[in-house]
């Protein structure tokens, strides 16, 4: 059949070189934004070992009353074109966690990586201070 043809073809030597290119570049993506991450040393993050996705937690000095991971991806988004996704997204409700963390996807490419790590390094500080801020009115 149709079907099990293209199943087939899925162990050819030509599709996996282009599966193998696909993961080189999840594989450059990646980096790209764990080395950027690793500069801002009060964020926690996960072992990037699979999947599609860098998870980082915020630390105390990155949260405050109303602004946590949901309050800063909507920041960064409106700020900086960027599209991260607040833990809010995938993280249990009874945990209390999904507004202390955000996740990143290195599917969209390596200039995508690049670029959308820049935009959030320049956005970093001005977050940071927006919390210092908040929290001495608190």
């Amino acid at each position: 059949t149709i079907s099990q043809t293209a199943a087939l073809a899925c162990w050819d030597d030509e599709s996996i070189a282009e599966l193998e290119g696909h993961v080189e570049k999840y594989r450059k993506s990646r980096e790209i934004i764990l080395n950027e991450l690793k500069g801002i040393p009060s964020l926690c993050i996960a072992p990037a070992d699979g999947g599609f996705y860098v998870y980082v937690h915020l630390g105390d000095d990155d949260v405050g009353p109303d602004l946590g991971s949901v309050a800063m991806c909507q920041a960064l988004l409106e700020e900086e074109f960027v599209a991260f996704t607040p833990g809010i997204d995938f993280e249990d409700p009874q945990s209390g966690l999904g507004n202390r963390r955000f996740r990143i996807s290195y599917a969209g490419g390596v200039d995508t990586a690049k670029n959308a790590m820049i935009r959030f390094r320049r956005f970093w500080p001005s977050w940071k201070e927006r919390v210092a801020g908040h929290k001495e009115e608190s």
